[in-house]
């Protein structure tokens, strides 16, 4: 099986890129566990919080596993990933995350959104800055350079057809590179 996280700051597509290729390359989509937390949409978020949304969406990326197992797929998209939650508790908490490490080892390859889309205001969005948004973005493709042995793509058409065609170019490379390395 191989696992796919889409990550990316705020407002980037991620969601609308993991409905779009779970279609395209017949995968099973493991929604991202902040959308809906009673907490997170409350705005009473703290870094224990954090914590508890890696756990919830490693949980999500299982459950994603399980039902890929029994529809016959071998693929799973996660619609989030630890550096959306570690560089959430560092740029608003200005603090470290315990308990990545299991989220981080999930994913076998990772597409990386830019934020070259336009804003779009949410309430669970607070990141409208053009110049903030380039230097999180700079901090999360920082962050998959450092993972030196895990691959990763960089998704930066400027409309949802060309991300999507990206992304499945960037999967089926990966598959293939994949394949000749077994």
């Amino acid at each position: 099986m191989i696992r796919i996280a889409i990550t990316g700051i705020e407002s980037t597509g991620k969601t609308t890129l993991a409905a779009a290729l779970s279609v395209a390359i017949g995968a099973e989509v493991a929604a991202e566990a902040a959308r809906n937390d009673t907490r997170v949409r409350a705005g009473i978020i703290g870094v224990a919080d954090l914590e508890r949304l890696a756990r919830e969406q490693l949980e999500a990326c299982h459950g994603a596993e399980r039902r890929a197992i029994e529809s016959g797929s071998k693929t799973v998209i996660s619609d989030s990933d630890s550096t959306v939650i570690r560089w959430w508790g560092r740029w608003v908490f200005d603090a470290e995350v315990p308990g990545l490490i299991h989220l981080e080892k999930w994913a076998d390859f990772t597409l990386l959104c830019a934020p070259n889309i336009p804003w779009e205001a949410d309430p669970l969005r607070t990141l409208p800055d053009p110049v903030d948004r380039k230097r999180l973005h700079q901090c999360y493709a920082e962050d998959l350079q450092a993972r030196r042995a895990h691959p990763w793509a960089l998704i930066d058409g400027l409309t949802q057809e060309k991300r999507l065609e990206q992304s499945v170019r960037a999967v089926q490379s990966f598959q293939n590179f994949s394949a000749l390395n077994e």
